[in-house]
């Protein structure tokens, strides 16, 4: 393979941040999509229809596909990275949830999103905010709020010593 499991993920995450993006990113896409031959640049449209229809499987939404996967076949635990079991982040949910229109929910060591998601399966109308050192699980966060309609901004950063890479921010058009 002329990439890597990690590469191809790597732009993989770019890619749908660069979509998402309403053409504010086009030429980090290009230069993303062109290290790949047309049939491997199909395969990641196929990869977005496969995660969206993973993602809504019973139609519930809030689903860490990427995450999921990230853990499993690209990160391997390296770093520490074992994401909360969605059964926790769930109960953590249900007991922190505030239920005001417009509350805050942050989480400063975001991993996957999966603390916000289970956040937002009960407060759809908050705004969420993520935070990881690590780009690949920044990327996924801010695409996990993406696919599920919940809206704020995810930075790449180091909570700890506040070194602050780049963010995203999701917001309605």
């Amino acid at each position: 393979a002329r990439h890597g499991v990690h590469q191809v993920f790597s732009d993989f995450l770019t890619l749908l941040i660069c979509a998402f993006s309403h053409g504010k990113m086009e030429g980090l896409y290009l230069e993303t999509i062109n290290r790949y031959e047309k049939p491997e640049a199909y395969d990641f449209s196929e990869a977005l229809a496969a995660l969206v229809i993973e993602m809504t499987g019973d139609g519930s939404g809030m689903v860490d596909v990427l995450g999921t996967y990230f853990e499993e076949n690209v990160s391997h635990g390296r770093n520490g990275q074992f994401f909360t079991p969605q059964q926790i982040c769930d109960l953590l949910a249900r007991i922190n949830t505030p239920d005001r229109y417009g509350s805050r929910i942050l989480d400063p060591a975001c991993g996957s999103g999966r603390m916000l998601l289970a956040m937002g399966k009960l407060n759809r109308f908050a705004l969420f905010y993520g935070a990881d050192v690590d780009a690949n699980c920044a990327k996924i966060t801010a695409i996990n709020l993406c696919l599920n309609g919940l809206f704020g901004e995810v930075a790449w950063m180091n909570s700890i010593t506040n070194e602050f890479y780049c963010a995203w921010e999701i917001r309605p058009t």
